[in-house]
């Protein structure tokens, strides 16, 4: 650790000398021999500063020395604060960035830190970490120590504050920008776990530096320079932004680290922190020339000197200075622009924002192709959404830029809906107005900009959920999940959180590509996961309980949709226990208790033996009920049965041993009948018309019970399986069932395209309302040829359903 002069080597004419120039000292000097400090980290950290602040005024060492040694000491506390909450325990590592990361740290700056742990102690970790920041933060009685900074971590202030090391390589290999690849060239470990420190290290060292060079690269980091030139900072008269004005500190660290990340990946000796440093480096490796990197590397210096001796005044962060303080600021400013425009250009002027007046404004979303009443009701509204924050004027700015770019984003997706697109987003400026930090992301991301459009544009379901929901955007830009916790309450919202996710992430991907297997198997996927974690968690409460879970419909047949119910019944292996009535109930409770948004999951328990009977039933019970007292149309929706452990072992071939009698016929014939509803004029039902969907469920599920078509241990019987299947076994089917498939599956898209569209689950659509209008668009149609499609294909299907229907079912 870097040494400075003692206050006690100073003269009193010294120490009067550095009191005329720090208010902060004299403050400290009265304020640090009555302290108490328990723990010492301000009284540490106050000692320190005075001796830092001595010498920049005095100029007594180096600047360079004067930032180490108070990086050094940052350095400290930061590891005997670790220690002392007992973080040393634990599978984690602490890590700099910034300036700190650099071991340049200034007099009054933040602290930029990173958090690493293994996921399996998150949860505690994250405990500890809280009593950890609160110790190190401003206290009123003990003084500012340090303002912690965890802003740079994955996915920024939107990102879970501790970060697994797979979210972190997951977050930078999957969206890291530019200029995260900058911020990471400083990652330096403070203290931690020597292995996950080695982990790290090594995944930021390989995504900041790259073998290969990336050609897009230089025009990344050429517009960095002018949005750090046009955003960072709000110019005062008379004064000079000695950090982020043109030519300042920022672009001399802009201008290293870009040298340093394009030349990194082949020149090890470039990956390394401090930016002085690698100056020295670039100038040796022949990548600048020895005067311009002289040249910079003292005006580095310099700059960092005057930082340090405008934030010596009150301890404050601050980096204005006047603009006729230093007679040689503006001409070193302009030097180190030339050096650094002739790699990254010349800052560019900041691009066209909002329209300055109110009637500009209505005349640029009248051109973008929005309606009157957005443009009358929905955007004055909008546009007065002020934000709610320390730095209004910064916030506003962004705010605004925001509403730009996402507005001319809506319009883009024109073959949506970019009027509902504009009223939501009004409700989610609404809702983040008070966290301006959202409009920054945003604008950091900007195919998360695209995402969020498109959402807002097609769905008002999912849009709901991130309007009410906005932190759920975390989840969202990292693509990843924290572990199950072990609290209940917590694991509902956890669980709650997953379902909702998923629909996001699913519905984004299936108006893309359209894929209804994908969309269904990650919907199952999801359901099972929830539900076996459920039923693991509340075991652990009544250990005595065997209980399983039996999906049955769409969830048995991996054919979950959005917004889809589940359909089960439990089952126990052996005779039932009192645990394991208990576990039932909470069961079915967790999943339809009321939560922030809704309940997880819809249930239907009809299916159970009798209808009416027991909640659970025995194993044996349940297949003595299949061979000797369930009735066909039972027997018929137990196809698609399907345990969640593939441990249970269910006997389909049960289903099949007695056959279908004409009594049975008639009450199918009859159940069917009872089932379908004739569509009126303007109507359709794709669920019970005739030819829609459960009709061609239901006959195929007939139709397969009657040719007794028996099921292996493995197989789920959803109604693709069930018709591949009748294909083998009959020859009617062989000549109809690809046809059958091929109308089955294109109503599915329209029913899945329909609970996006619509505000809440439906099966039918109007014709000329919104939400048929909305669902034509998501499959690029012209509203009235999607009528007429889904007319035909329920056409269609009722005419092959009536030749294949065993009943003998005819409909006209």
């Amino acid at each position: 650790m870097v040494t400075l002069p003692g206050l006690e080597t100073y003269s009193s004419e010294q120490i009067q000398k550095v009191h005329e120039a720090s208010r902060a000292f004299t403050h400290y000097e009265r304020f640090v021999p009555n302290l108490i400090d328990p723990v010492g980290f301000h009284q540490q950290r106050h000692q320190a500063w005075m001796k830092a602040a001595a010498a920049t005024i005095l100029e007594s060492a180096a600047t360079e020395t004067i930032c180490r040694f108070w990086s050094d000491t940052a350095d400290e506390i930061l590891k005997r604060a670790w220690s002392h909450f007992q973080l040393d325990q634990f599978p984690a590592a602490l890590f700099a960035l910034g300036k700190l990361g650099a071991q340049e740290l200034n007099l009054s700056s933040d602290i930029d830190l990173l958090v690493v742990c293994e996921p399996s102690v998150a949860r505690e970790v994250e405990r500890k970490f809280r009593k950890f920041r609160k110790c190190l933060h401003h206290s009123r009685d003990l003084g500012l120590c340090f303002r912690l900074d965890f802003d740079l971590r994955p996915g920024g202030r939107m990102g879970p504050l501790l970060t697994s090391p797979d979210q972190f390589e997951d977050y930078y290999w999957s969206q890291g920008e530019t200029w995260e690849r900058l911020a990471l060239i400083r990652l330096r470990a403070i203290c931690g776990d020597q292995e996950l420190i080695r982990r790290i290290e090594d995944l930021a060292r390989r995504f900041s530096f790259r073998k290969y060079l990336d050609f897009t690269l230089l025009e990344d980091l050429k517009s960095l320079r002018s949005q750090v030139h046009q955003f960072g900072f709000q110019r005062q008269n008379n004064q000079i932004h000695i950090k982020l004005e043109v030519g300042g500190i920022r672009d001399i660290e802009l201008f290293v680290h870009s040298l340093q990340i394009l030349n990194g990946g082949k020149l090890a000796e470039l990956r390394i922190h401090s930016t002085g440093l690698a100056i020295e480096r670039l100038r040796d490796a022949g990548l600048m020339e020895r005067a311009d990197a002289d040249r910079l590397l003292e005006s580095y210096w310099w700059f960092r000197h005057i930082e340090n001796r405008v934030q010596a005044q009150d301890d404050r962060q601050t980096h204005f200075v006047g603009i006729n303080e230093y007679p040689d600021l503006t001409a070193r400013m302009n030097e180190v622009n030339r050096i650094v425009t002739d790699l990254l250009g010349e800052p560019v002027p900041a691009s066209p924002r909002l329209p300055a007046d109110q009637a500009a404004q209505k005349k640029w979303l009248k051109k973008l192709g929005y309606s009157q009443e957005s443009i009358q009701e929905t955007w004055p509204r909008l546009i007065s959404a002020t934000v709610l924050s320390h730095k209004n004027d910064r916030d506003e700015r962004a705010r605004q830029e925001l509403l730009y770019v996402f507005v001319e984003e809506l319009a883009k997706q024109a073959r949506f809906d970019q009027d509902l697109g504009l009223k939501v987003l009004e409700d989610f400026v609404r809702s983040t107005r008070a966290k301006a930090t959202f409009f920054t992301m945003l604008l950091r991301t900007p195919g998360l900009i695209q995402d969020l459009a498109r959402l807002f544009s097609l769905s008002p379901y999912l849009s709901t959920i991130l309007v009410a929901r906005p932190e759920l955007l975390d989840h969202f830009i990292l693509r990843t999940d924290d572990p199950w916790s072990t609290e209940m309450e917590t694991l509902l919202q956890q669980m709650n959180d997953r379902k909702l996710l998923n629909e996001i992430w699913s519905a984004n991907r299936f108006v893309a590509d359209h894929d209804l297997n994908g969309l269904f198997d990650r919907s199952t996927e999801t359901a099972d996961e929830i539900c076996r974690q459920l039923l693991l968690q509340l075991k652990t409460e009544f250990p005595a309980s065997s209980l399983e879970i039996i999906a049955l419909g769409k969830w048995g047949g991996r054919e979950l949709g959005l917004r889809s119910d589940l359909d089960f019944i439990f089952v126990c292996p052996k005779s039932p226990v009192e645990d394991d009535f208990k576990v039932a109930r909470r069961f079915v409770s967790r999943l339809t208790d009321p939560q922030k948004f809704g309940h997880l999951f819809e249930v239907d328990l009809r299916l159970r033996p009798s209808g009416h009977g027991a909640l659970l039933i025995g194993l044996e019970n349940l297949h003595s009920f299949w061979r000797d007292q369930a009735q066909a149309w039972e027997r018929q929706a137990y196809l698609r049965s399907r345990p969640l452990d593939p441990a249970i072992h269910l006997d389909k071939s049960l289903l099949f041993e007695r056959p279908i009698t004409e009594r049975d016929r008639e009450e199918l014939k009859t159940i069917r009948e009872k089932l379908l509803k004739r569509n009126a004029n303007d109507v359709i039902d794709l669920k019970y018309a005739p030819g829609g969907l459960l009709d061609i469920e239901f006959v195929c599920q007939i139709a397969f019970l009657d040719l007794g078509a028996s099921l292996a241990r493995d197989d789920f019987a959803n109604t693709d399986v069930m018709i591949s299947r009748l294909e083998q076994l009959d020859q009617n089917w062989r000549s109809t069932g690809a046809r059958l498939r091929d109308l089955y599956q294109r109503q599915r898209l329209f029913e899945q395209m329909l609970q996006l569209a619509a505000e809440r689950k439906q099966n039918t659509m109007q014709k000329g309302k919104p939400v048929f209008e909305r669902t034509a668009r998501l499959l690029s149609m012209d509203p009235d040829d999607a009528w007429l499609e889904i007319q035909n294909l329920q056409s269609q299907s009722c005419r092959l359903l009536n030749s294949l229907d065993p009943t003998g079912f005819h409909r006209s």
